[in-house]
């Protein structure tokens, strides 16, 4: 007789069991670790060492490369143009997909169909297409944004040689490639509220931003929980060609940021090991990000169950 485990299960069943669950996690466990945490441990051991990615020597430092990028004014600064970056990123992609979502609900069906259609564009063109485009756009002479302006009696500004004008330039470029994935995700999202709920609110005389604040907004917590990691994903993935395309780090390095400088100090400059270590650095602040992101909207979030 076969025995039993304490659930009334046998074992040999359970054992089964968890081979098949096996056969469907393993994979995707092994292409994670494959392709996701060993090139992690990777580059944390490389950020212990000095090394220009040609030589075989690699000699060993410890923590001189963290020491060195702490310790250096124009890292900070790069971190200051990092968190403005990913701020502007945020609002662009979380605010104005969710905005623009809302205002989609008030037309018709027909009309709705439009502009998912036009948003959603840019989304499936390619990064490096789409950032040529916006480089006519800002062109000082004959550009689109000068010529409009023009039209007005106004003068454009240089938008990539001003510093000030730069870094919101290039961030509106990668909020626009994204921009209709998430004004999807916000669509979906507050279509899912049951409509019920919205009826039984007016009835009882909630409306507009009372109505916004105290109903939609809460019943649409998941999905905003979803919409800022994506949108965080977002500014990360999409801000490499932009820089390099239309400012390549300048104007004197108004639009260097984090994730740039991983690259130009490991293909540019041959300093795998500092730019292993600010590679590190962007992980950790990213994990820092999703948790705070996951702590402040589990708060206010109920899932049906």
């Amino acid at each position: 007789m076969q025995a039993l485990n304490p659930g009334g299960r046998p074992k040999g069943g359970a054992a089964r069991l968890e081979a098949t669950a096996a056969l469907y996690y393993g994979p995707a466990l092994l292409f994670l670790g494959l392709f996701v945490f060993w090139p992690l441990v990777s580059t944390a051991w490389i950020s212990l060492h000095d090394w220009n990615m040609v030589g075989a020597n690699r000699p060993w430092v410890g923590l001189d490369n963290y020491r060195s990028l702490l310790g250096d004014p124009d890292f900070a600064g790069t971190l200051r143009q990092s968190a403005l970056y990913i701020g502007l990123a945020l609002l662009g992609n979380f605010l104005l997909p969710l905005g623009l979502a809302l205002l989609t609900l008030q037309v018709g069906r027909r009309e709705a169909e439009v502009y998912q259609s036009l948003l959603f564009l840019p989304t499936v063109i390619a990064v490096s297409v789409g950032t040529l485009i916006w480089l006519w756009f800002y062109l000082p002479a004959g550009g689109l944004f000068g010529v409009a302006l023009a039209q007005f009696g106004l003068r454009a500004p240089n938008w990539l040689s001003d510093p000030a004008w730069a870094l919101p330039s290039v961030a509106l470029v990668a909020v626009w490639k994204f921009l209709g994935f998430n004004y999807l995700i916000a669509l979906a999202g507050l279509r899912a509220i049951p409509v019920s709920v919205l009826e039984a609110a007016r009835i009882d005389g909630a409306g507009g931003w009372p109505l916004l604040r105290a109903v939609i907004l809460p019943l649409f917590a998941p999905s905003a929980l979803f919409l800022l990691v994506s949108a965080l994903l977002a500014a990360l993935e999409n801000v490499f060609v932009p820089i390099e395309v239309l400012t390549v780090g300048g104007p004197a390095g108004a639009t260097n940021n984090l994730m740039y400088a991983v690259y130009q100090d490991a293909f540019k400059f041959f300093r795998a090991g500092r730019a292993a270590a600010e590679a590190v650095l962007l992980v950790a602040a990213f994990a820092v990000l999703i948790v705070w992101q996951f702590r402040l909207l589990e708060r206010r979030t109920a899932y049906d169950r």
